[in-house]
């Protein structure tokens, strides 16, 4: 449900500043906003049941009233007046998503057994977007199970050509 209840309301964020040719503010706000919602003080407040609703409301305004659009405040005190305020943080990873496609970007999550040289993790970004005709925002990460090569994904797609993958892939013949 909680991916559901993202995509919802982060293709509505989006899809208004699509509308009003402000993706890149909305980006901008997201990302400055979304810093402050992995605060541990703001979800304890936001989740409190002894706090009351309008109280949550009045803070969420004075706090970034004049800060972010008017659209995007407007978005946050919808979440917290439905009492979904913990889907908030899976909100804005949708809403970025969308943002990232919409402006050709896509996010390559790379797996390697070995820490990836300058020159390699470069070839490797050159020849993913060759392939995908759109600008790769790499996310690195270190298996050493691997063993050697790589494991990439790039949305539901996977190649993996790492070591392991293959001794998986001859233990199964």
């Amino acid at each position: 449900m909680a991916g559901l209840v993202a995509k919802r309301y982060g293709a509505a964020i989006f899809e208004l500043a699509k509308e009003k040719d402000a993706v890149v503010a909305l980006e901008n706000e997201l990302l400055i906003v979304q810093e402050s919602f992995t605060q541990v003080e703001l979800n304890e407040f936001l989740g409190h049941p002894g706090v009351s609703l309008d109280e949550k409301v009045r803070v969420l305004e004075d706090s970034l009233s004049g800060k972010i659009s008017h659209d995007l405040l407007g978005l946050l005190v919808l979440v917290v007046k439905k009492g979904r305020y913990s889907f908030i943080d899976k909100i804005f990873e949708e809403a970025l998503e969308m943002i990232d496609a919409y402006r050709g970007r896509v996010k390559a999550y790379i797996s390697s057994a070995d820490m990836l040289t300058v020159a390699q993790k470069s070839m490797i970004i050159h020849e993913l977007g060759a392939l995908t005709r759109k600008d790769i925002i790499p996310l690195y990460e270190e298996d050493e199970s691997l063993i050697g090569g790589l494991v990439i994904r790039i949305g539901d797609r996977i190649v993996d050509n790492s070591i392991k993958g293959h001794l998986h892939t001859l233990s199964r013949e």
